[in-house]
């Protein structure tokens, strides 16, 4: 991880460091996890952003990984332990965490995710809703937690890509390669895995010297764009099925969590990926 001009440790799953290019680097870091996401990691994540989006010395902010991947996802560790005592408590809980989790998209500066390796679940979802998402070329992506009767969170996929991609996608489980993901237009580019620290180094710098407050409001007016064709009004309504299903929870879904706790997560994840052997 190269040096920069300041960084701060005050975050248990994140590093905050801006460099003399005035690029933020913010890095999830719980690489023993993959930087699965708990609630811990998400909250300190929107600080982080908001805080960038209001240093003078920021103009552009970059998301990484530390470890093997970018991040694998939700913490099903974590899922295992909540008790929720309504829908409403489990509702309120969801439309939070996607308040928090959609930070980049609401901040004023434009984010780019640097993503190596996984990007699953909400590591994917993150990537999709910065501003720029550049890859190296051994990454996998997708929803493969709908294979185990687990929700998505944001749902921006069908905003990116074609209807027939998005229900490929989604109704499968599949995994995407890089390189499928920059055909559909899931991500801005694809380099190799030892390119990637200077492949995003350079994205930044050209973004950083660009006029701020052009930037900020043509990120502003693009992302506005989505909002007025009715990106929100969509999520909130997943959002909502998923408050549902989070509350009700399916067979598949209450069998895998209880595996998890009397299993652990390896053999929780064997068993759900039984029935799909031999069909990707």
């Amino acid at each position: 991880m190269n040096s920069a001009i300041a960084s701060t440790n005050e975050y248990e799953h994140l590093l905050y460091e801006v460099d003399p290019d005035n690029i933020c680097w913010l890095t999830l870091n719980r690489p023993e996890k993959i930087n699965a996401m708990n609630k811990r990691l998400i909250a300190e994540l929107r600080d982080a952003l908001l805080r960038a989006d209001d240093d003078d010395s920021v103009n552009v902010v970059v998301i990484r990984g530390n470890g093997r991947g970018f991040c694998a996802g939700h913490d099903l560790y974590e899922d295992a332990d909540d008790v929720f005592s309504s829908i409403y408590e489990y509702r309120t809980h969801f439309f939070k965490q996607f308040e928090d989790f959609t930070t980049p998209w609401r901040v004023t500066k434009p984010v780019i995710a640097s993503v190596h390796s996984i990007a699953i679940g909400k590591g994917f979802e993150l990537s999709l809703f910065c501003d720029v998402t550049i890859v190296t070329s051994d990454t996998k992506m997708g929803y493969n937690e709908f294979r185990y009767a687990i929700g998505g969170h944001c749902m921006f996929l069908p905003w990116i890509v074609n209807m027939k991609t998005a229900k490929d996608i989604m109704l499968t489980g599949g995994e995407v390669s890089a390189q499928r993901a920059k055909d559909i237009g899931l991500v801005t580019e694809v380099v190799e895995p030892h390119e990637l620290h200077e492949a995003t180094k350079r994205k930044a710098k050209l973004m950083a010297a660009m006029p701020r407050d052009l930037q900020r409001m043509h990120k502003m007016y693009i992302n506005r764009v989505y909002e007025m064709q009715g990106i929100r009004s969509a999520t909130d309504y997943y959002l909502e099925q998923v408050a549902i299903m989070g509350h009700q929870a399916m067979p598949e879904y209450a069998e895998m969590m209880k595996m998890i706790k009397e299993q652990g997560l390896r053999a929780a994840l064997d068993k759900a990926q039984e029935p799909y052997k031999g069909l990707d």
